[in-house]
């Protein structure tokens, strides 16, 4: 309750934000599926602040909405990784199109300038997606805005998202041929 007060803290600067959606992240994954009774009011946090926007014309929020999008796909990656050694990722399923809508806004932001750590961690997220909820999720993987993430992530020449992304575009391929 401790970091959902400090988000809900308007006095807090602004530069605290990112790091604290990301230690929900950092919690699930040392708990597992302990982790359940913070899911919901984790991930509505993480919705509520994947709705930030920065205008084009001012790069100091431009810079922070980066941050902030890098501390909620940490987040997101986390609870997945987390429920998935918990044997839970059953109860992320309810939020899924949610989070895949999150992607979804960041593959059509990236002509807005975002950095290549939202990329990586974005590409990242959609293989963790991929790998712990499987058939599942056959038809949120196969929009076109998850070929586009890889594509970019392919594009950006980084070889350690060039990696993250074979790894994502295996199991999505693993999940479309099923």
């Amino acid at each position: 309750s401790a970091l959902i007060e400090a988000l809900q803290n308007s006095a807090l600067h602004r530069s605290v934000k990112p790091p604290v959606l990301s230690c929900f992240g950092d919690i699930a994954l040392a708990i597992g599926a302990g982790y359940e009774p913070y899911l919901q009011v984790s991930l509505m946090m993480l919705l509520q602040a994947a709705q930030t926007r920065a205008p084009e014309d001012d790069d100091d929020l431009i810079d922070y909405v980066n941050m902030l999008r890098e501390g909620i796909l940490e987040a997101y990656t986390g609870i997945i990784q987390g429920l998935k050694d918990g044997n839970r990722t059953d109860l992320v399923l309810p939020y899924i199109d949610a989070i895949m809508g999150f992607l979804e806004m960041l593959a059509s932001d990236r002509k807005n300038d975002y950095d290549n750590e939202v990329l990586g961690k974005a590409v990242g997220l959609v293989g963790d997606i991929g790998s712990s909820l499987g058939g599942q999720i056959k038809e949120q993987i196969r929009q076109p805005y998850v070929m586009e993430l890889l594509k970019e992530g392919h594009a950006t020449g980084d070889a350690t998202i060039m990696d993250t992304c074979n790894w994502a575009s295996s199991v999505v391929q693993q999940i479309l041929t099923c």
